[in-house]
């Protein structure tokens, strides 16, 4: 086998050739009379081996990351004026903010606004975010014979 890679070949192919050629290496060299060959080889098989094995864990992640990639790319934000993150499909319904920058992300969505003392709010049921959309007004107390605020 030839251990100069195609383009289309990924690199846990290239590295599985490149064990093959060692192994056939090594078979060869366990005829041979000259231990120091034998000991050569061995090193460069276990090395190979080695490699093989810190490829796959690379390729792994980097599967991971373009999962990761592809999820970010489905939500836009932090839009103004309330810094809400979005699902692009879903604009309507904004994202935690904390949530969704946590580590790892937690896309939560937010409660729908609600209406607290004269003014607007949404809130997080998972880390207790919550956001005035409109200031609330201050509340005032009524005791008998006045009003306190």
């Amino acid at each position: 086998m030839s251990i100069i890679a195609p383009a289309v070949l990924t690199a846990a192919q290239f590295v599985s050739g490149v064990v093959s050629t060692a192994k056939t290496a090594r078979d060869l060299a366990k005829d041979s009379s000259n231990h120091e060959l034998k000991a050569i080889i061995n090193e460069l098989y276990d090395a190979v081996l080695d490699v093989k094995g810190r490829v796959l864990d690379l390729d792994d992640e980097n599967r991971r990351l373009k999962e990761e990639l592809a999820r970010k790319d489905q939500i836009s934000g932090p839009t103004e004026p309330h810094g809400y993150f979005f699902y692009k499909g879903k604009p309507d319904q904004p994202l935690c903010p904390r949530c969704i920058q946590s580590q790892p992300p937690n896309p939560v969505f937010l409660s729908p606004v609600r209406n607290i003392n004269g003014g607007t709010r949404r809130s997080c049921v998972v880390c207790r975010y919550f956001h005035n959309e409109t200031p609330l007004k201050p509340q005032q107390i009524r005791i008998a014979g006045g009003v306190w605020s």
